[in-house]
Order: C-alpha cells, then sequence, then structure tokens
C-alpha cells in the first residue's frame, strides 16, 4: 500500500504534471499565451479587469473539472481492476 501512503504524503501530486518542452501540449499553451498576449494588450483597462475575472473564473472551472475528472478516471479504473481480478464476476458495482 505504498502509493496509497505516498499520496496521503503529498509525495504523489496528481494535479502536479509535466509536459515534454515540444510536445502538442507544449505547443498549444505556447499558443494560448501568445494569443492571450496579444488580446492583452489591445483592451483597454476595464476591459483587462473583467478580462482578468473571467480567467479567475476559468480557472476555478478548470480545477473543479480537472477534480471530477480525476475521481470518475480513479472509480473507472478500479472498476476496470476489479472487473480484471475476479474475471468479470462482480457485475453490480
Amino acid at each position: 500500500m505504498l502509493i496509497l501512503e505516498d499520496l496521503y504524503l503529498g509525495d504523489i501530486r496528481p494535479s502536479e504534471r509535466s509536459f515534454k518542452r515540444n510536445s502538442q501540449y507544449a505547443n498549444a499553451l505556447d499558443e494560448l499565451v501568445k494569443a492571450g498576449d496579444v488580446l492583452a494588450d489591445s483592451l483597454t483597462e476595464k476591459q483587462k479587469e473583467l478580462f482578468e475575472d473571467y480567467m479567475t473564473a476559468q480557472r476555478e472551472v478548470n480545477v473543479l473539472t480537472d477534480c471530477e475528472t480525476f475521481i470518475y478516471a480513479f472509480r473507472l479504473a478500479t472498476k476496470i481492476m476489479i472487473d480484471v481480478l475476479t474475471n468479470g464476476q462482480m457485475r453490480e458495482i
């Protein structure tokens, strides 16, 4: 059960992930940052405040969505493991 201990102690942090520099994700993130910078440069101060409020709300939604996705995926993986380990005998979970 060391993995559960590591998770409890914070040695495993599912929300902290790294990515490779030239990966598809890195390239998409770079494009997002560039577009955001161009947009921010074109806004008035009031519009920048509104945009920052929007981005803060979007980050909160992303955190909640990521959490729900993690929980769903963990439960699904557990069901798959139980199905494999019981040779399909535990259908009602």
